[in-house]
C-alpha cells in the first residue's frame, strides 16, 4: 500500500541509509515522501513526524543548510510534546 504508515517507515528507513552512506542528494527526496505520507496518514502532530522530521533535520545539518535544519529540529520538537507531552510519556 502507497500511503500506509508501514510503507512511510520503510522509505524512512532508506532515507537514513543512504544518508548514512553519503548519498544526501538521494536521501533528501525519501524523507519528503516518508513525511508526506505520515502527515497524510497519521495526521501531522504524530510522533513518527516528529522522529521523521528529526532525522530529516540532521540531513539537512550535514548539508550545511544550519538555518533550515534549526527550524525543522525546533518543529520535531514541538510535535513531539504534543503527542508526547514535555515530559516525553
Amino acid at each position: 500500500m502507497p500511503e500506509h504508515p508501514d510503507t512511510a517507515a520503510c522509505i524512512h528507513d532508506l532515507a537514513q541509509l543512504v544518508q548514512d552512506q553519503g548519498d544526501f542528494t538521494a536521501a533528501r527526496p525519501l524523507y519528503e515522501r516518508a513525511l508526506a505520507i505520515y502527515e497524510k496518514v497519521l495526521g501531522p502532530e504524530h510522533q513518527d513526524m516528529a522522529t521523521a522530521m528529526s532525522n530529516f533535520a540532521r540531513l539537512l545539518e550535514d548539508t550545511v543548510q544550519v538555518n533550515q535544519a534549526e527550524q525543522l529540529f525546533r518543529k520535531a520538537i514541538t510535535v513531539g510534546e504534543k503527542a508526547l507531552g514535555p515530559d516525553g510519556q
